[in-house]
């Protein structure tokens, strides 16, 4: 038997040309065809781009101070017991509903009575109730 003899050129040749033709044309049909969303991010507003604010009147407010004593200061006017300032602060929800109350506590005063004061404030129906160390006499 005789062997024959294989040349070069007698190969078989893999021609990927239309592969690649293929490829080309499904990555144009998907960049063409692809949604792109616009993902929300935070709101930055800079000083820039804010207007300017007109002046506003601030919300009426319930001063409640707590005294060294443990009773309880209601706008400066009258005192009352700490456990008597639920009705006081319904009162005031129900003339100034868009009210907050301010618990101003004295230095010297128990941490418990500002605590209760604040409850009794929830309590009472206020939306906002803000806690303050008052400043010391010199």
């Amino acid at each position: 038997m005789r062997k024959r003899a294989t040349h070069a050129a007698d190969e078989a040749d893999v021609n990927i040309t239309p592969l690649l033709d293929i490829v080309f044309i499904l990555l144009i049909f998907f960049i063409v065809t692809a949604t792109f969303l616009r993902e929300q991010g935070i709101d930055v507003r800079t000083p820039e781009d804010t207007p300017p604010e007109e002046r506003t009147v601030p919300p009426p407010a319930l001063v409640l101070a707590v005294q060294e004593d443990g009773f309880v200061r209601v706008n400066g006017v009258r005192v009352i017991d700490p456990g008597s300032v639920k009705p006081v602060v319904q009162e005031f929800v129900a003339r100034e509903p868009q009210g907050v109350v301010l618990v101003s506590a004295a230095p010297e005063s128990e941490s418990g009575v500002a605590v209760e004061v604040m409850d009794q404030a929830l309590d009472g129906g206020a939306g906002a109730v803000s806690l303050a160390l008052q400043k010391q006499q010199e």
